[in-house]
């Protein structure tokens, strides 16, 4: 063996004698390598990215789907997540940042065919004590802008095979691809659109330009003790109801256990335009107008939930 191969071997029967090579290497003992390590296990949280939304979207329609399969299930919270163990104390609205909450236009009023009104209702639901049309341009102003996205509204009011008095998606248009495909899965009739929404005014249009739908708020009040409004201070949006595309047989409701406080409100007439082709064209009065408002606000303490009927 030559001298400097003699070293090598020399060298390294040093370090194994003081470990470096052996058991006792530089490893935390007792520390869980699988454990410990910053894994995700669930991907619903404060997406960075749409490539994280649409994680999280998949995981959602998951669970859903498991739902939608068991008979014995009639009630799922929070998209599968669980009611919250512990509730959120109420929002202190005046704490706020300036601009925060989604908004938009919400209008209401009885439908002007009652024979069309009845022809739209799925034969889930029967008619109502009290028919009435919401109509709804939203912008989900979330402090996250990957999250934040437009939605719209068309809904009859419709007494529910329970007993319960809920508001029939009838049209759902969205700006957002990804919301379309959720949205369908469960049964919202979604369609893209090009949408507009702010403090005054609300516009949906077809990709092509045609109108599906305006709200404008005109300067003119209106008597409160007459006005239809639906119950709960968010156009009837956290009382919706649907038919499960799979299985008709299924309708549910999907609803907001909670308050909806309203951090803005500006209380008017609503001026409503609605292109000639659309089909609940009619139900909207002759007068083109009806009692409304613009709202920004929160949900207070809220659990989502869907309740099979």
């Amino acid at each position: 063996m030559t001298g400097s191969r003699r070293w090598v071997t020399s060298f390294a029967v040093v370090l194994m004698s003081l470990g470096a090579f052996g058991d006792d290497q530089n490893v935390p003992t007792g520390t869980d390598i699988v454990g410990s390590f910053p894994w995700i296990t669930d991907g619903l949280g404060n997406h960075q990215s749409k490539v994280e939304q649409a994680y999280a979207a998949g995981r959602v329609i998951e669970r859903l789907r498991d739902f939608f399969a068991d008979e014995s299930r009639t009630r799922i919270w929070n998209h599968g997540a669980g009611k919250r163990k512990h509730p959120r104390l109420p929002v202190d609205l005046d704490s706020l940042p300036p601009g925060v909450g989604p908004f938009g236009l919400f209008v209401a009023f009885e439908p002007a065919d009652i024979d069309l009104y009845r022809a739209l209702l799925p034969p889930n639901f029967d008619m109502p004590s009290a028919p009435a049309v919401s109509i709804v341009a939203i912008d989900y102003n979330q402090p996250n802008p990957v999250r934040r996205y437009k939605e719209g509204m068309v809904m009859l009011k419709a007494l529910a095979s329970n007993g319960t008095e809920t508001w029939y998606v009838h049209s759902m248009p969205v700006e957002d691809w990804l919301m379309l495909a959720m949205g369908h899965d469960w049964g919202f009739r979604k369609e893209l659109f090009d949408m507009v929404v702010s403090k005054d005014h609300a516009a949906v249009h077809r990709r092509d330009g045609g109108l599906f739908y305006s709200l404008e708020l005109i300067e003119e009040r209106y008597n409160e003790a007459t006005a239809i409004v639906p119950d709960g201070g968010a156009g009837g949006i956290n009382n919706m109801a649907v038919v499960y595309p799979p299985n008709p047989a299924i309708a549910m409701i999907h609803g907001v256990e909670g308050a909806v406080r309203a951090i803005e409100k500006d209380r008017s007439m609503v001026r409503i335009r609605v292109g000639d082709d659309v089909d609940w064209a009619p139900l909207v009065p002759a007068s083109g107008e009806a009692p409304g408002y613009f709202q920004r606000f929160v949900y207070d303490r809220a659990n989502g939930f869907i309740l099979k009927i």
